[in-house]
């Protein structure tokens, strides 16, 4: 029977064909969580009597949500992190300097290849579906996997989205995912992976791709991820080598729907507040006063996207009463940013960088906004207090978008400064 990728990865897991809609307990190929999760991990298995990992060595660490502590209660959990990876024997922990954000450094290193399965605590883990992985958030239940091997998972269908035509100019991906979340609507893609493919992915690179794959899960998707290509094998090929292998869905696999979207009439989107998909069209909220802006976070912390900020930022000022944080979302990031003299337009520019990792996006733990104020940010989520206090108002754009209205110092359409 023909199946869908998602299919696939899961048949292969568990040794059988699986059909949507049953219930399977697969172990993965690697498991990921980060420095917030790690204590309340190791308090669910010893509270269970557990006091080993099923297999360590398919666990992955990274302090990416809180790399820098910036209070006492930061560093004493990071000090207790550091013990329980000596304690479980984890290898594959990647502390403060040495990887950047999990959800991004994986792929980098080589840790994640096309067709596999990987379960995390975090939500966008759906990231790695960039490269035709499946990532599956369980949230809490991942210490359930830690000790047993696996967990419970219903077999989701699967969403086709062809995507067509090509970007107008001052339009990013981001503009797209907001956008595309609106149109497809949480009462289709609930509990679905959702699969891209189609002509215009030869215009989309795998930072791009990650943007995509981030954003569905805010609307209920269970995943997301893109069928491999010659751009996924340019990128992953040397960093895996041998391991790397096209997958796509059989020709007749079984979509709950196949929907052909296109790019070319999109405009730039914001996400308004409270939620991810309040999303309308900049010149809806243009003109809103602003009081911060942050490019990065799992979204948008790509080298593709510090260009772009820098395409606004460069020989331009952060407007007075403006500030201006970015934080790249990986060390290699960080360096090639740093290489290509990006880095130098930041500071130049006004804004401050920020160690890599999750950045403000990880609850303001780092640069909180203050009650009242109003930030745009590439973040992922603007649901109230995530950055502070509650009444403080959170707009969710493109790298593009936010350099622009931190320039203006209110929000606007960076299509006034990309020709």
């Amino acid at each position: 029977m023909p199946q869908t990728i998602t299919e696939k990865i899961l048949s292969r897991v568990i040794g059988r064909a699986v059909t949507p809609g049953e219930i399977i307990y697969p172990e993965p190929d690697l498991i990921t969580t980060h420095d917030w999760y790690v204590v309340n991990f190791d308090s669910a298995l010893q509270a269970l009597g557990v006091d080993r990992l099923y297999a360590p060595e398919k666990l992955l660490i990274s302090t990416d949500h809180e790399p820098v502590a910036v209070s006492r209660q930061a560093a004493e959990r990071q000090h207790a992190v550091r013990a329980i990876v000596r304690k479980y024997g984890i290898e594959h922990f990647y502390d403060v300097g040495r990887g950047g954000h999990g959800h991004i450094f994986p792929m980098e290193l080589g840790y994640v290849a096309p067709g596999m399965l990987v379960l995390a605590y975090d939500p966008h883990v759906t990231n790695y579906g960039a490269v035709g992985c499946l990532g599956v958030s369980l949230v809490v239940e991942i210490s359930e996997v830690l000790a047993c091997g696996s967990a419970w998972i219903r077999v989701p269908d699967t969403v086709r989205v062809n995507l067509q035509g090509t970007l107008q100019p001052g339009v990013t991906v981001r503009d797209v995912a907001q956008r595309m979340i609106v149109d497809l609507g949480s009462d289709l893609v609930d509990y679905t992976v959702v699969e891209f493919g189609g002509p215009a992915l030869a215009a989309i690179d795998v930072d791009r791709r990650m943007t995509l794959c981030n954003t569905p899960v805010e609307i209920g998707a269970k995943s997301s991820l893109f069928e491999t290509d010659q751009i996924t094998e340019a990128w992953l090929k040397p960093r895996i080598g041998d391991r790397f292998e096209h997958i796509r869905s059989d020709p007749g696999a079984n979509y709950k729907a196949a929907i052909d979207y296109g790019l070319g009439l999109i405009e730039p989107q914001v996400a308004a507040p409270p939620t991810p998909d309040n999303v309308v069209g900049v010149s809806t909220v243009a003109g809103t006063k602003v009081d911060y802006a942050f490019i990065g976070s799992c979204a948008n912390s790509s080298l593709a996207d510090l260009r772009d900020a820098a395409r606004i930022l460069r020989g331009r000022k952060v407007s007075a009463g403006v500030r201006l944080i970015v934080t790249p979302g990986t060390q290699q990031i960080a360096a090639e940013a740093a290489a290509e003299g990006l880095v130098k337009v930041f500071i130049d520019a006004g804004a401050v960088l920020t160690a890599p990792g999750c950045g403000p996006c990880a609850g303001g733990r780092i640069g909180p906004l203050a009650p009242g104020e109003v930030s745009i940010n590439t973040g992922t989520r603007n649901d109230p207090g995530r950055l502070g206090p509650r009444d403080a108002d959170i707009y969710l754009a493109s790298p593009l978008t936010v350099a622009a209205s931190a320039v203006m110092g209110r929000i606007s359409d960076p299509r006034e400064f990309v020709h």
